[in-house]
């Protein structure tokens, strides 16, 4: 999906690409998050505690989607 809206930007220009990056800045955030939970349920309990980096991510993840817009 990046390489192709990039493609575009430089084809066609940002304009052409807005859908494009919509469904990154849309996509791109779910698909982190479902692997952050994966990542945490593996871990068990230490996925959750800041003995790793996961909590940490999952939370900068977590405020990216609400800061990009409603899904």
């Amino acid at each position: 999906m990046t390489l192709r809206a990039a493609w575009t930007i430089d084809r066609e220009g940002a304009q052409a690409a807005r859908a494009d990056i919509s469904l990154i800045k849309f996509f791109g955030a779910k698909v982190l998050l479902d692997v952050l939970d994966r990542a945490i349920q593996v871990h068990g309990g230490l996925g959750v505690s800041d003995d790793t980096p996961l909590a940490f991510m999952w939370r900068q993840a977590r405020s990216a989607r609400i800061y990009d817009g409603p899904d």
